[in-house]
């Protein structure tokens, strides 16, 4: 749901509940406030019933004669229900018809509560309805200063409870309908204020920005008058933009510096490079037998002067690099070369280069991309270790039975506290972008003094 559906329904919701929750404490507090004042206003009723009428004779009482005062009161009072009980609260005479009282028996409990003077309301029960507890009023008979029974009168007799139940009706109908439209008209009055102060500016905004993104986020000064909440949202934006137009006229700058210097340098490069494999080519003719070190120059020469004649060609076409093109290669021979390639330098600081390369299938790479990982690799390496000692390259490929084989390569050597620093620390960014490219990731770990970094390669199918 986007956030202009949310909005209406969290609002909704929440004041649906609210209504109810607000609803249900105002009829209980009236509930309970009317009850108070109901058994504070009757509290001495079933008092004065008693003393105006006599309820006994000697240590008996006449059931029919009770039965008949409690009919006369009750037509006086029809809101009121009259029971005699006994000393354990079983019911001795009432006034109701036959049928109507469900309950033998009335719990003591509220009575003691009420003769004990605690705070109103005090609930009983009323038996002609076990399911529901009402306010009463209720006063002992004693008979030579013992309790013999009591005279319990229940105040909200049956028919009140049922023409409270109809007439209630009405009126909560009315509030209910009142609260509904209440709630969907503050809902609607929300969300249509927050849609024309928050959501139709941001949209506004967002079309602007996809609008300028395609011009180079060129934003117009008047960008920034939106309305109050969005003016530093939007003055930030406008920042952003000329900061970007500035990295754009230094970008435009150092690639016309950058074109110029490079179109020199391969003028500069071309001729004594053409030179070195012309006297190479030379040799090799010549020789009687071939020489591993004259064809290793020879080989890096030519791939020099490839190099050279691209980066020629893209100065002067003006085009950016072309896309990395995948194919299937042989790992072994692209780390061969490449160790080949950096073999003079492992000589000067007197370094073993061991090669531990598996027989493993072909992967799906770039065979440029890959040669300049490799040597990007071994040239850290170098760099950073020790004099007399090794560097261990190791190709592997587990599971060769299994489908979406992998080649793991690992590369380790010591560290030299004291090495020199690479260029800018671009080596391993440039690592890190190759591997990206053949959806790999470069680990590095760090053991004492040991350096290790090894990825994968998934082969190809």
């Amino acid at each position: 749901m986007n956030f202009k559906l949310r909005l209406l329904l969290l609002t909704c919701v929440w004041f649906s509940l609210s209504a109810l929750l607000i609803g249900s404490l105002f009829f209980q507090q009236q509930a309970t406030t009317e009850q108070r004042t109901q058994q504070g206003l009757h509290h001495e009723l079933a008092a004065h019933m008693r003393d105006d009428n006599p309820l006994m004779e000697g240590t008996n009482y006449n059931p029919d004669a009770l039965k008949s005062i409690f009919h006369t009161l009750m037509l006086l009072g029809p809101d009121f229900e009259i029971y005699f009980l006994d000393q354990q609260g079983n019911i001795r005479s009432h006034a109701a018809p036959e049928g109507k009282v469900q309950m033998g028996k009335v719990s003591l409990l509220p009575i003691k509560q009420f003769l004990a003077e605690k705070p109103f309301p005090i609930l009983g029960d009323d038996p002609r309805l076990p399911e529901q507890q009402k306010v009463f009023s209720v006063a002992p008979i004693s008979q030579f200063g013992s309790v013999i029974g009591y005279l319990y009168v229940v105040i909200g007799s049956e028919k009140h409870s049922l023409l409270t139940a109809q007439e209630s009706y009405g009126p909560i109908l009315m509030v209910l309908i009142a609260s509904l439209v209440l709630l969907v008209g503050f809902s609607m009055a929300t969300y249509f204020m927050v849609k024309r102060t928050l959501l139709t500016p941001m949209e506004t905004v967002t079309r602007r920005l996809r609008l300028q993104a395609k011009d180079n986020f060129r934003l117009q000064p008047d960008f920034v008058q939106q309305v109050p909440e969005l003016q530093p949202i939007t003055a930030q934006f406008y920042q952003m933009a000329q900061y970007i137009q500035q990295q754009f006229l230094q970008l435009q700058q150092q690639e016309t510096f950058r074109h110029e210097m490079l179109m020199q340098l391969s003028h500069d490069l071309k001729t004594p490079l053409s030179s070195v494999l012309g006297y190479l080519e030379t040799w090799q003719l010549q020789a009687e037998k071939p020489n591993p070190l004259i064809d290793t120059a020879h080989r890096n020469a030519q791939k020099l002067a490839e190099q050279l004649h691209h980066q020629l060609q893209l100065a002067r076409d003006k085009q950016p690099e072309p896309a990395p093109h995948f194919e299937s290669v042989k790992l072994a021979d692209i780390i061969y070369e490449t160790a080949e390639s950096v073999a003079i330098d492992a000589q000067r600081k007197h370094l073993s280069l061991n090669l531990n390369i598996a027989d493993i299938a072909p992967i799906t790479g770039d065979k440029q991309l890959l040669s300049r990982l490799f040597s990007n690799l071994l040239e850290n390496a170098i760099r950073h270790a020790p004099n007399n000692s090794s560097i261990e390259l190791t190709v592997i490929q587990p599971n060769k039975n299994k489908q979406h084989n992998q080649v793991e390569i690992n590369i380790s050597n010591r560290i030299e506290q004291n090495a020199p620093s690479g260029s800018l620390g671009l080596g391993t960014k440039i690592i890190q972008s190759i591997l990206m490219l053949h959806n790999s990731q470069l680990l590095t770990q760090k053991k004492h003094d040991v350096f290790q970094q090894s990825f994968i390669f998934r082969i190809s199918h």
